[in-house]
Order: structure tokens, then C-alpha cells, then sequence
């Protein structure tokens, strides 16, 4: 009993120790990301959250970053967000033209996963194959992870967007909402990476084109009726 307990104790350890060290990685990573002084992609998907996400998200847009924009995870009573509204008020002819005709507005969404989805309807629905995402950076690498899974075949442009949510970045280690924020945003990251990794192992099995055989070498059933096809 003795020795299962310090074995315990060891593996618990080890755990904090890698788990200590995985989001010191997260948060260095957070810190150091910015978008692409070039991006662009066919299209571009806002994730809800953060007001400078849909300010943002519609300045490439008119920049001609993209084709179309999707503002996804928006409450059903909303129909127009108010940063969308602002813009379209305060922007030229052309300007409000490309705003009124190529902004479309997601109501379905509720989390993260939910806005992976979302897009990926909208993505397909448009024949896109390239999509970028705009939203806060330290919400990217989760984002990442949903859209990968939910769409993989579509390339994905990250567009790390610097919130104002009183976020100290730079020194997040000093700044206890920040570190706080962090923790939080690392673990569901870990939850999003996890089902990725299943989901592609099961894409791998799915794509393997051996047949199952039972122990003596014989085809399964369903492999046989699948061999008629």
C-alpha cells in the first residue's frame, strides 16, 4: 500500500508538472500571436464575444480580404449587431454597399464548437475553400481546433484579434484576470484538442481499407456485403 501510495503521488505530480508546463507553452504561445499583414481566404468568420472581433472582421472585408463575411454565434433577438450597425452609418457609398450585400448573420451558434459548425454550413453553402477566423487571440488556438474537426478539408487563415477586455497580455503573470482568463481558456483548449485527436483517429479507421477479419481469417459479415457494392 505504500508503495501504490508514493506511485500516487509520483504520477500526480508529474501530472501539475506537465500540465504546469503545457500552459506555460498555451499562454507564451497566446501572447506571441499576430495575423498575417497579407491574410486573406474566400471567406471570413467573426465568433461573437468581443466588439473588436466584428470591427475588425468588417474592415477586411472591405479591405477586399475576402468574399463574404459571416458574423457567427449572434443572439436569435439580434438581428444586426451594433458594431455592424456603427459601421455601416459611419462608412461611405461603397463602403456600406459592401457591408449591406456580403455580411451574413449566424443565430444557431452557442459555444465555440457551435460556431465551428455554423461556419462550416456557410462554408460549403458558398463553395468556399479557404475561411478566416477572426477572434481574440487567446481564444485562437481552441477556435483552431473546432474548425479542423469540423472542417477539415477547408483551409483555415488564423486573424488573432487584440481584445479590450482589460487583458495584459504581455505580462500576463502579473495581471491576475489575465492569468485567471488564461487558465480557464487553456483548459477548454485541452478538451478541444482532445476530441480532435479522437476524431481523427476514427477518420483513420474509417478511411482504412483493409476489411475486418474475425480471429480464423474469415471476413466479417459486413465486410462481404460491403464487397457486392
Amino acid at each position: 500500500m505504500a508503495r501504490l501510495h508514493r506511485t500516487a503521488i509520483g504520477l500526480g505530480l508529474v501530472g501539475l508538472l506537465a500540465g504546469g508546463t503545457g500552459f506555460l507553452v498555451f499562454a507564451d504561445t497566446v501572447r506571441g500571436l499576430e495575423p498575417a499583414h497579407d491574410a486573406r481566404a474566400d471567406g471570413i468568420v467573426v465568433l461573437t464575444g468581443d466588439e473588436d472581433r466584428i470591427a475588425t472582421g468588417v474592415r477586411l472585408l472591405v479591405e477586399g480580404r475576402a468574399q463574404r463575411l459571416l458574423i457567427s454565434g449572434v443572439h436569435p433577438s439580434t438581428r444586426m449587431p451594433t458594431e455592424l450597425k456603427r459601421r455601416i452609418d459611419g462608412a461611405d457609398a461603397a463602403r456600406r454597399a459592401v457591408v449591406r450585400c456580403c455580411v451574413d448573420i449566424g443565430h444557431e451558434a452557442l459555444n465555440t464548437s457551435g460556431n465551428a459548425e455554423e461556419a462550416r454550413s456557410w462554408v460549403r453553402a458558398n463553395g468556399f475553400r479557404s475561411v478566416m477566423v477572426v477572434t481574440s487571440g487567446y481564444h485562437m488556438m481552441r477556435s483552431r481546433a473546432e474548425f479542423a474537426r469540423s472542417m477539415p478539408d477547408i483551409e483555415v487563415v488564423s486573424y488573432p484579434v487584440r481584445t479590450g477586455r482589460n487583458l495584459q497580455l504581455e505580462a500576463w503573470w502579473q495581471h491576475w484576470p489575465t492569468t485567471r482568463l488564461l487558465m480557464a481558456e487553456y483548459v477548454k483548449f485541452l478538451g478541444a484538442s482532445a476530441r480532435l485527436a479522437v476524431w481523427r483517429v476514427l477518420a483513420v479507421r474509417d478511411d482504412d481499407p483493409r476489411p475486418s477479419s474475425h480471429p480464423g481469417g474469415l471476413p466479417s459479415a459486413s465486410a462481404s456485403a460491403g464487397s457486392g457494392q
